[in-house]
C-alpha cells in the first residue's frame, strides 16, 4: 500500500512541477517547486501523520515536486557563465528559503 501511496503523490508532485516550471521563469519556478515542498514537509512532519499519510505526502508528494537536479543543473549553469554572484545568490537564497520554509511548515503544523 506504501508503494501506491507514494506514487499516487508522485504523480501530484510532479504535475504540479511541471505546471511551476511551465508558469514561471526557469530558477523561479524552480525556487518556488522547492520551497513549496519544504513547507508542505514541515506542515506534513510537524503534524505527525499516520506512515501512509507521510508517504503520500513527504515521500511522493514533496519528492516529485522537490527538483534538486534541476537546481544542480541551474546552478551549474551559473558556473560555466562565471556568474559568481548569481550562483551564491540563487544557491544561497533556495537554502535559506527551504530553511525557513520547513521552520515555518513545523510552526504551522
Amino acid at each position: 500500500m506504501s508503494f501506491v501511496m507514494v506514487a499516487a503523490g508522485a504523480f501530484l508532485g510532479g504535475v504540479l512541477r511541471w505546471a511551476l516550471t511551465r508558469l514561471l521563469p526557469a530558477r523561479r519556478g524552480t525556487l518556488t517547486a522547492n520551497t513549496l515542498a519544504c513547507l508542505v514537509a514541515g506542515i506534513v512532519i510537524g503534524s505527525a501523520l499516520p506512515v501512509l499519510e507521510t508517504a503520500l505526502l513527504v515521500t511522493g508528494f514533496c519528492g516529485a515536486l522537490s527538483t534538486w537536479s534541476t537546481l544542480a543543473r541551474e546552478l551549474g549553469e551559473l558556473i560555466g557563465k562565471r556568474d559568481w554572484g548569481g550562483l551564491v545568490a540563487y544557491g544561497g537564497t533556495t537554502l535559506v528559503l527551504g530553511i525557513v520554509a520547513v521552520q515555518v511548515g513545523l510552526q504551522l503544523a
